[in-house]
């Protein structure tokens, strides 16, 4: 007995254990590992300008890898070294696609969903970065389906890989998306850190986008908080910077050249000139509306100095020259005027073609990623009746086993129920054999009797042709009473319609709906044509269906006659 328990137990596990497997993420990656693999994510000699140190940093990653036989670390280095390539390139390259494409290969191999989520989110960033949105929407769309399985203590930089695909989502306007993956990474970020201000700050940016203004403001000032708290004044600065966007939209001009020019201080300071160009044209469009154009000029000079002939600086670009007309109108200069004029309406249309591009390229992803859900849905539904499935199995094979077991305790009832349903199944099929033979007997003495009754009768014939012989010239009387008596013999057939009927019944048994399907192909054959058929099946002869029939052999042949033609007209009319 507990052998037999030990088999159920064993396959239960290979049963239902794998169908439970399949539904969680594979944990190969453990937390432990995550911080070193963080650690190689992060080092700066990875990141390096000098690209000989950083190709030999790339090739002793590689080495280390294969001598620890570590997918995981050969992963890491993929990635690295994609980053790399688009670093060099700076653009979409083929060698980078290389990499990312044997990063995800390897964390499917392992089944590694964690490290494969970031493989998705650092290739679908690459491609947004170099706005080859198309490219990237595959690898965000997979990658939002992960983020709900997989283990976030797993995986490595979970909150600035979030950030990453929150930015794209942003960008192409879903900012309560965007949002929610922020709120998802926040609980991972360290708590003062440059990304954690930012992440913030992201959601105060959103938050604005969708004219929540109230809310953009707490988070503004929440990151501000951190960032003073950690002394982050370049971080200080940004914040600074997007306050004073809300209070230009609440109509307050001065506050908002406060913070804008703390901003730009801050940006400068610490050589972010990102956000130091942005931070001037900004506080040159205010200071144009309060009056200030001379101020609002030196801004835009000093701006010009961080803009780049890159797509990303178009926008840019647009606005400068919008604002540098309108100084050049207050100032009565309508040669400049008109030279601006001329270049925003060049930059404009560049930018309304991008921005076209960019509607399509957001209803793409739309598109993308209703379909993609459809598809998600599709295949839950199909693993949820996968897993019903085995799950059922399972069970099933658990309630047959535990039969076997209960049958094995009572052999001997078993053996004696299966010979006793043997016994009846055998009595049912002998008591049916014995019905039909009866039944066929039936029909065989009664063709006999028949038969014998012919023979009866020829017999009697013969001696009613011989009585007339000797004495039809004696007596007239007795020669029509024999005549009359040989009529009523040869009116008797053998096959009557009682016996037919019978007949029939036991032919059907026999050669079932071969009669009906004859009737059915032939609709003007008459119970005679049928009698004739069933006797041409069972292979009786001429002489044989004129005894049984009570015909003369003429009759059988010219009723066998008239069958053929009535079977030729149908084949022809159809």
């Amino acid at each position: 007995m507990s052998r037999l328990l030990c088999v159920i137990a064993f396959l239960l596990c290979h049963v239902i254990a794998p169908a439970q497997h399949r539904s969680l993420s594979n944990k190969s990656n453990s937390v432990g590992n995550v911080s070193s693999l963080e650690s190689i994510l992060m080092d700066k000699n990875y990141q390096s300008k000098d690209s000989v140190a950083v190709v030999a940093n790339l090739n002793k990653l590689l080495q280390s890898s294969k001598a620890q036989k570590s997918a995981e670390l050969e992963i890491i280095h993929d990635l690295l070294a994609a980053d790399y390539y688009s670093q060099l390139s700076d653009k979409v390259n083929p060698r980078s696609d290389l990499c990312y494409k044997k990063a995800l290969s390897s964390a499917k191999r392992i089944q590694n969903d964690e490290l494969r989520l970031i493989a998705l989110i650092r290739q679908g960033y690459y491609y947004f970065v170099y706005r080859e949105l198309e490219a990237a929407i595959p690898h965000f769309l997979q990658a939002g389906e992960l983020i709900g399985k997989v283990n976030y203590k797993a995986v490595p930089l979970f909150s600035r890989h979030i950030h990453q695909i929150s930015s794209f989502y942003g960008y192409i306007g879903n900012y309560s998306g965007a949002i929610k993956l922020l709120q998802v990474g926040l609980p991972y970020c360290k708590d003062g850190t440059a990304l954690h201000i930012s992440m913030v700050n992201s959601m105060g940016v959103y938050s604005e986008k969708q004219q929540q203004l109230g809310q953009a403001v707490v988070h503004f000032q929440r990151a501000l908080g951190i960032a003073e708290r950690n002394q982050d004044s370049l971080w200080m600065g940004i914040v600074f910077g997007n306050l004073a966007s809300i209070e230009e939209q609440k109509g307050n001009p001065y506050k908002a050249i406060r913070l804008l020019r703390e901003n730009v201080r801050l940006s400068v300071k610490y050589n972010e000139h990102l956000d130091a160009m942005r931070s001037m044209i900004k506080l040159a469009d205010v200071l144009i509306d309060i009056g200030g154009w001379q101020e609002a000029e030196s801004y835009l000079s000093r701006s010009e100095v961080y803009v780049k002939s890159k797509p990303f600086f178009l926008p840019i670009k647009t606005r400068m020259s919008k604002l540098r007309s309108e100084i050049a109108r207050i100032k009565g200069d309508q040669s400049d005027e008109l030279h601006y004029l001329k270049q925003y309406v060049q930059y404009d249309d560049s930018l309304r073609a991008t921005e076209r591009y960019d509607e399509l390229q957001r209803a793409y992803w739309q598109w993308q990623s209703d379909d993609y859900q459809r598809a998600i849905e599709a295949s839950k539904g199909e693993r949820k009746t996968t897993l019903l499935l085995e799950l059922t199995f399972g069970l099933l094979l658990t309630s047959v086993l535990i039969i076997i077991i209960l049958l094995l305790n009572r052999s001997k009832n078993k053996h004696k129920i299966k010979s006793t349903l043997l016994e009846k199944e055998q009595l049912t099929y002998a008591l049916e054999r014995e019905v039909l033979n009866k039944e066929l007997e039936t029909i065989t003495n009664s063709w006999k009797q028949a038969d014998e009754k012919s023979k009866e009768n020829t017999t009697l014939i013969a001696g009613l042709q011989s009585d007339l012989e000797k004495l039809g010239k004696e007596n007239s009387n007795i020669k029509v009473r024999s005549v009359e008596a040989l009529d009523e013999l040869l009116k008797e057939p053998i096959m009557t319609d009682d016996r037919w009927t019978k007949f029939k019944l036991t032919f059907d048994q026999v050669f079932p709906d071969y009669l009906k399907k004859k009737k059915v192909k032939y609709p003007r054959l008459t119970e005679g044509d049928l009698r004739l058929l069933a006797l041409m099946k069972l292979k009786y002869s001429n002489m044989g269906m004129s005894t049984l029939l009570g015909i003369s052999m003429d009759g059988v042949k010219k009723g066998k006659q008239r069958l053929k033609k009535k079977m030729e007209d149908a084949a022809a009319e159809s």
